[in-house]
């Protein structure tokens, strides 16, 4: 076998990097742009926008406008139904109290009435 040296490693001479050259920038000359000029598409493309935009702000208020008178009216229904709830609450009282016996007992004296129980029947 032959005597082969693996760590042996050939030597190689190093070259000089050389550094990449900058490119120097090309001053770049602007020239100003005149206002482009407004032609009849273009405005009435403009005029349609803004005609656009002030319909539906109208719309928008008129929308809201009927919702607040809704529910102003959904209000008032509501205080007179709660105004009706209270009056038929006030008569069912008042129909207890004057269908109770001692008020009825008080009426009768009134009249000059009398009890007669063989009179009254009880159903079932």
């Amino acid at each position: 076998m032959a005597n082969t040296n693996y760590n042996h490693q050939p030597v190689v001479n190093p070259t000089p990097q050389t550094r990449p050259k900058r490119k120097t920038k090309k001053s770049v000359k602007r020239i100003p742009l005149a206002r482009p000029k407004w032609n009849f598409l273009d405005l009435t493309m403009l005029g349609a926008t803004i005609l656009v935009a002030v319909f539906g702000a109208l719309m928008v208020i008129g929308v809201s406008n009927q919702g607040a008178k809704a529910n102003s009216h959904l209000n008032q229904v509501t205080a007179q139904l709660n105004q009706v709830k209270n009056d038929n609450n006030d008569l069912r009282q008042e129909i207890g109290t004057v269908t109770s016996n001692d008020k009825l007992s008080e009426v009768a004296k009134q009249e000059s009435l009398t009890m007669n129980n063989d009179n009254v029947r009880n159903v079932k």
